[in-house]
């Protein structure tokens, strides 16, 4: 089915911020886990990935405001409403994510910076890091998935 108009404009919006936030979020989250371990040598990219982190996951608003619009534009074949179980669940998958990002990786690697530029060793953030950056991995592919699948639609 083809999608005139300014609902695929939305559409298209939607899958490029996807693409653009959503896939260097995750592979900048994946990254830092060995990045600490490189410990001070890694010091600037490590400010960069905390910049990254918290960019990327407050822009991915930017996915949802786009797929909001495509639900007020009205019933496009299998977008009719945020009472649908496939949006809603994307949608708390998508606070899960952006969740842990800004609470749980951003800051552990605040902590880490910080315990960096004292002279210490930051490799004790690694299981919090790591754990959200899998975390939200897990969450923005079941996200996908469900967009794709759109099960119950």
């Amino acid at each position: 089915m083809p999608h005139p108009g300014s609902f695929g404009l939305l559409l298209t919006l939607h899958v490029l911020l996807a693409i653009f936030l959503v896939g260097p979020l995750t592979l900048v989250c994946a990254s830092v886990p060995s990045l600490l371990r490189t410990g001070p040598r890694a010091l600037s990219i490590l400010r960069l990935a905390a910049r990254l982190v918290r960019g990327f996951a407050m822009a991915s608003l930017l996915i949802v405001v786009t797929g909001a619009g495509m639900v007020h534009q009205g019933s496009f074949g299998s977008v009719r409403s945020f009472s649908d179980s496939w949006l809603l669940g994307s949608l708390v998958l998508w606070v899960v994510a952006c969740g842990t990002c800004l609470a749980v990786i951003a800051p552990g690697l605040s902590h880490a910076i910080a315990e960096i530029d004292a002279g210490g060793d930051a490799r004790r953030r690694l299981g919090s890091i790591t754990g959200g950056a899998v975390l939200s991995s897990a969450c923005w592919v079941v996200v996908i998935a469900l967009m794709v699948v759109k099960p119950g639609a």
